[in-house]
């Protein structure tokens, strides 16, 4: 799901389970931060498989980051803990990049192995812990957000970070004779409507981040991704030619819009990159292995096109919060693999991060990141798009990116090769 790295990833060293790799081509990195000297101790490549949220790099702003970490050692029992939870202490750490010094450091127990941390605007944060929520910046004072009497079973925030959507394990019992969809508030739009009626569901909450008032709100079956913008979400149904996708953009004030038109033998999968540019991955028109790749302007159009190779699974984004640049990791495996393949710890070779410009689709930058981790987050892009970061190699890498072209619409055409 990631191929178009292949063009730079070939001339690389192919690595295994975090193992060091020969010096990648391109430019070297402005800053190196070793991260043994922190605590980090790398996870054992076993863990691969159960995608745990065991780390996560974010930028504060361009000269800080926060770098947090599961951490090793006793903790203290606490009286009447739930039988199922999974406790571990994550560190967090507040780091100038210039120095590398540590600015400001503390723990926090969490009782699962699960996402905990999601960046925000101006150098917030939201942080999990269990079904509470809390917000935090760089003082690192968990302050008090929402707190849930039911399971928490997905956050996702916009590329803008402007929109939230809260997830919501719920037990329904609904009057006999009352639908699901009739037990919902009238008080906020509906995402969805449904008429069949099942004893658990999932409650989806849309927000914004740092405030409590509910935008939207339904019920669904079971957890899902929500392709968020920032003033509400991107659908896609079919069109009217084979082949072909309608893309919809649903908005918070009930309206909609079309936003254009992509081609695949299947269901495209739809993944905002900023406010103005969605991927959309399906299936080729004529077959074979791969996902075919558009990059679709909501004003203009396909903007670039791409082939990405089925090697490449469980693919993470993070994004320039100005919408100039996206970031993209993959774990590579050694053979192409299926939706329902399984595989094991040997068939990972590596994991490589991409720097993309939106509007071109060009690749700026690719860098393995070391250790491999399933889940969790070890790069991230500034907010400008100007700088990028990678745990990679025992140490958290910084690389100052060109500036971006300017915003112009340029339709390309970028095959990756097989």
């Amino acid at each position: 799901m990631f191929a178009a790295l292949l063009m730079v990833c070939a001339a690389q060293a192919e690595t295994k389970h975090g193992a060091a790799s020969a010096p990648d081509a391109g430019p070297a990195p402005a800053v190196r931060i070793v991260v043994a000297p922190l605590g980090y101790i790398a996870p054992s490549p076993v863990y691969l498989s159960f995608r745990l949220g065991l780390v996560s790099l974010d930028f504060i702003d361009d000269q800080h980051l926060l770098f947090t970490f599961h951490s090793n050692g006793l903790m203290e029992r606490i009286p009447d803990d739930p039988a199922d939870d999974d406790d571990q202490v994550i560190h967090a750490d507040v780091l100038d990049i210039a120095s590398g010094k540590v600015l400001r450091q503390a723990d926090w127990r969490m009782h699962d192995r699960e996402a905990y941390l999601w960046a925000l605007r101006d150098g917030r944060f939201l942080v999990r812990q269990r079904n509470s929520l809390f917000l935090t910046d760089s003082s690192l004072e968990l302050r008090p957000y929402l707190i849930f009497d039911t399971d928490l079973e997905a956050i996702e925030i916009s590329p803008g970070r402007e929109l939230m959507l809260i997830e919501l394990k719920k037990i329904l019992a609904p009057p006999q004779g009352e639908s699901a969809g009739d037990a919902q508030s009238s008080a906020v739009p509906s995402l969805f409507s449904s008429s069949s009626v099942r004893q658990t569901r999932t409650e989806m909450l849309l927000l914004r981040p740092g405030e409590r008032n509910v935008l939207m709100q339904g019920l669904v079956r079971n957890p899902m991704n929500l392709p968020l913008l920032d003033d509400g979400y991107l659908d896609v149904e079919e069109g009217g030619r084979p082949k072909q996708w309608l893309v919809r953009k649903e908005l918070i004030d009930k309206t909609s819009q079309e936003v254009g038109e992509v081609s695949s033998s299947c269901t495209p999968e739809l993944v905002p990159l900023n406010e103005k540019v969605a991927l959309a991955e399906g299936c080729p028109l004529n077959g074979g292995d791969g996902n075919a790749v558009s990059a679709l302007s909501l004003a203009n159009g396909i903007l670039w096109q791409s082939l990405w190779q089925s090697k490449y699974i469980w693919p993470t984004f993070d994004f320039a919060g100005n919408g100039s640049r996206f970031a993209y990791e993959s774990l590579e495996m050694n053979h192409q693999v299926g939706t329902m393949d399984a595989f094991g710890e040997g068939d990972v070779v590596a994991q490589p991060v991409g720097v993309f410009d939106t509007e071109t689709g060009k690749l700026e930058l690719v860098r393995n990141a070391s250790p491999i981790l399933s889940g969790g987050h070890n790069f991230a892009l500034s907010a400008d798009g100007l700088r990028f970061a990678i745990l990679r190699e025992g140490a958290i890498e910084v690389y100052n990116l060109p500036a971006a072209p300017a915003d112009e619409p340029n339709k390309t055409t970028n095959e990756a090769k097989k």
